[in-house]
């Protein structure tokens, strides 16, 4: 699996309705806050480029007129995307704030940290009059950055610009009101811009939460659409930098997988959804983030989009998007926001003969593989949200414990003779929080008491407190048979760097390690990144390094686990022969 690292357990989605009305030149998204608190924006977006003619940031203007009875200092806020990411490059620059009596002073810039996340903010000396205007830069973070969570910051891509819109915008607080938004693009002829709610202009009323965690590419942009698709009815596709033939393909597979989900889902296939790729040089990790109705994969430059590796992340950012998840509990709710997202981006392809048995015998492999061999797999759940960032295979841990909790969950829901799945469950918990109810585990716990029994509250009691799973006979489907055995402990043998990106340096060798063993040493230098997500979700592929020493490049292999515990080995009968 490759890297899928969300930054949903930080910034929640707000998954509502959208009703769309298409006007001239602009889509209009359907109000659904109160006018007397609702604020005015009027957003204009400019991708700037360097002399070269190279994408290289956003130039943005806007004028904001605050909520009826608001006249009070005005404190702009940017987020600081920690912990997922680090900002480098993509700083605000040229910040200029007016309003109906001239320029505005703003004080010093002051980071804010409380429930809503980390903030940079700047406030006015002096309550603002009428429209406030604002004007700014963001250039576009460094490709390869030292710290990579969730694909939202600012990057150049195939001659474009891309992210989130969570990744350069300066907003007004506005202290939970919402804004009624025009978003205008400026562009260069031949570019096209496109956001989770479509392509160029648009206007609705977005919480701060809601317009921030829009995703988008800007550029010269490549679409794919299927055979007789018109444009804004299903799923379309949208590239910058990858080949048109690769757009196609990987367009083709997504969008059976989108009518898979959405039938799953008992969502309509008519509304519009947008898959947007970005690729460029940014590392090995392929990754994607999930928005309203979009998500965003990042693939590395070169990279095949086509591959099965990168139709399970399309899956996966695929259920974040179209169903609900525990937005309350973030990491504290990984193991259902996910877990449901690995496990139904196995289970709902597969059902749709999307992937051969080979391809699903290898998922449900690398999940197991992933979980078994994870040093930390007893540790419960209400410990994880202090070591999930710490780097290595550690966020791994709520994705595959997850999984695997979801995939013995089903297994015994048809052993006890019930009619219900583990998907009817998870449409359970979408159809209550969209009414209203709590998008946190108490609404599962209400579920499985409801839907299942007290033999499931306990189970989950078990996963929660870090009981290490074995999935019941049947586990993943019919086909798919288990069997206990000894599996070693995924260690690389080295402390620094916690992600192996080119240019960090080796330190903290483990006397005595593979990693030493094999050559490695303190102080060689990575030449390439490495993506350790498919050696941390396989029992035996080894880690390759590509460093330097002293000048000298050197190709070091090694094993990167060491000792043992109890874990699964798969095989699935569906295959001709025993594949192991």
């Amino acid at each position: 699996m490759s890297d899928h690292v969300r930054r949903s357990s930080f910034i929640q989605l707000a998954m509502v309705s959208l009703g769309l009305v298409l006007l001239p030149a602009m889509r209009t998204f359907a109000n659904s806050s109160p006018p007397s608190k609702t604020a005015t924006l009027d957003l204009t977006l400019t991708p700037t480029h360097a002399p070269n003619g190279i994408a290289d940031g956003v130039a943005v203007t806007y004028s904001f007129i605050p909520a009826r009875g608001s006249e009070a200092p005005l404190t702009l806020e940017l987020d600081t995307l920690e912990p997922g990411l680090q900002r480098s490059t993509d700083v605000v620059t040229d910040l200029v704030v007016s309003d109906d009596r001239g320029p505005l002073a703003l004080g010093r810039r002051v980071r804010r940290d409380n429930d809503a996340g980390s903030h940079e903010t700047w406030t006015t000396a002096h309550p603002t009059s009428g429209a406030v205007k604002v004007s700014y830069r963001m250039h576009v973070a460094r490709n390869m950055v030292t710290k990579r969570g969730p694909q939202f910051d600012l990057q150049a891509a195939g001659g474009g610009v891309s992210g989130g819109y969570v990744g350069f915008l300066v907003l007004p607080d506005i202290s939970g009101g919402s804004f009624d938004t025009h978003v205008r693009w400026h562009l260069l002829p031949g570019e096209t811009a496109v956001s989770s709610y479509g392509e160029g202009d648009y206007r609705g009323i977005f919480t701060a939460e809601k317009l921030t965690d829009t995703l988008f590419l800007a550029g010269p942009v490549m679409t794919y659409r299927a055979p007789g698709q018109t444009k804004d009815a299903g799923l379309e596709v949208y590239a910058l930098g990858v080949a048109q033939e690769q757009l196609k393909q990987a367009g083709d597979w997504t969008a059976r997988a989108h009518a898979a989900e959405v039938k799953a889902f008992n969502l309509s296939g008519d509304r519009p959804y947008r898959f947007m790729i970005r690729s460029y040089d940014g590392g090995a990790n392929a990754s994607g983030r999930a928005a309203e109705q979009s998500f965003l994969l990042y693939v590395p430059q070169g990279s095949d989009p086509g591959t099965n590796a990168l139709h399970y992340i399309v899956a996966h950012e695929m259920v974040h998007s179209l169903a609900r998840y525990l937005e309350k509990e973030n990491i504290d709710g990984d193991w259902y926001t996910e877990g449901t997202a690995n496990y139904l981006a196995i289970t709902v392809p597969d059902a749709a003969g999307l992937y051969t048995p080979a391809q699903y015998l290898e998922l449900v492999k690398a999940e197991s593989a992933g979980y078994y061999t994870n040093a930390q797999r007893s540790l419960p759940n209400s410990k994880l949200a202090a070591t999930v960032w710490s780097g290595r295979n550690a966020w791994l841990l709520p994705y595959n414990r997850g999984t695997m909790y979801l995939a013995d969950l089903d297994a015994k829901l048809r052993t006890h003779g019930t009619k219900v799945t583990v998907l009817a469950l998870v449409n359970e918990m979408s159809k209550r929080i969209n009414a209203g109810e709590p998008s946190d585990r108490h609404t599962w716990l209400d579920v499985l008491s409801k839907r299942v029994g007290p033999w499931a509250i306990d189970d989950w009691n078990d996963m929660m407190s870090g009981n290490v799973i074995f999935p019941a006979k049947g586990a993943f489907d019919s086909c798919m048979q288990s069997r206990k055995e000894d599996v070693r402990i995924f260690d690389l043998g080295f402390s620094s760097p916690v992600r192996l990106i080119a240019g960090s340096t080796i330190g903290g060798l483990v006397h005595g390690s593979n990693a030493e063993r094999a050559g490695l040493r303190n102080g060689d230098v990575l030449v390439t990144g490495t993506d350790i997500n498919p050696m941390a979700e396989s029992l035996d592929k080894p880690v390759v390094l590509h460093v330097r020493r002293s000048g000298k490049p050197m190709t070091i292999a090694f094993d990167p686990r060491g000792g043992s515990q109890p874990g699964l080995a798969w095989t699935s009968s569906c295959l001709r022969g025993e594949v192991h």
